[in-house]
């Protein structure tokens, strides 16, 4: 791979992961959204609660 083809190249990964960037960011408004909603209809919290809080390995989604 020549250098302009790397550049290209590095180009076009830097553009795609600004776009990946905006999705998650728009997955992650719509999913606190369907949060909101939930629990403004008298939802459970504790049913939002996906990983195991005593394993330090398992990722919280929500951080209240």
């Amino acid at each position: 791979m020549n250098k302009q083809d790397y550049k290209e190249h590095y180009g076009n990964l830097i553009t795609e992961n600004t776009k990946l960037k905006d999705e998650n960011t728009k997955l992650r408004i719509a999913l606190c959204n369907l949060r909101d909603e939930y629990l403004d209809m008298g939802g459970d919290p504790k049913q939002l609660e996906l990983f195991d809080k005593n394993d330090p390995s398992q990722l919280s989604i929500f951080n209240d």
